[in-house]
């Protein structure tokens, strides 16, 4: 019988550990409340979705290379990062938080605008030289 209290204890202190740490983090701490389908964001979410993103605005010369301090445009590499936001944005669908649904739908549609502004831009470049050197 001893053990079984002792066993009782550890799980109620377990419990109480637990609502503690969710509660700093700002989630509900109650195992009742995991299964109900409220999303709340995580504080790191953002950042993971920032870092992703930030080879992106370097590759579209939205932001220098901080190695080199310059800027540069590398289109397949933008089009990867943006496609690998998108099939994060997909597969996080009814995980997400409104807020951080709202941060990567706005970002992945701002990323998207930029990369279809570069291509044509590129384009536009590569017809106006090729136009003023047709012999080459």
């Amino acid at each position: 019988m001893d053990d079984k209290r002792i066993d009782d204890d550890w799980k109620r202190r377990a419990s109480e550990e637990k609502a503690k740490i969710a509660a700093e983090l700002g989630k509900e701490g109650s195992a009742e409340s995991e299964g109900d389908g409220s999303n709340t964001s995580d504080p790191l979410f953002p950042a993971v979705i920032q870092q992703i993103a930030y080879p992106a605005l370097m590759a579209l010369g939205q932001i220098p290379d901080p190695r080199t301090g310059e800027r540069m445009l590398d289109l397949n590499l933008a089009k990867e990062t943006i496609d690998l936001l998108a099939v994060l944005e997909k597969k996080t669908v009814g995980n997400r938080s409104a807020e951080e649904d709202k941060m990567l739908r706005d970002l992945l549609r701002d990323l998207q605008m930029a990369y279809s502004q570069s291509v044509q831009t590129a384009r536009q470049t590569a017809e106006e030289s090729t136009s003023e050197n047709p012999t080459e």
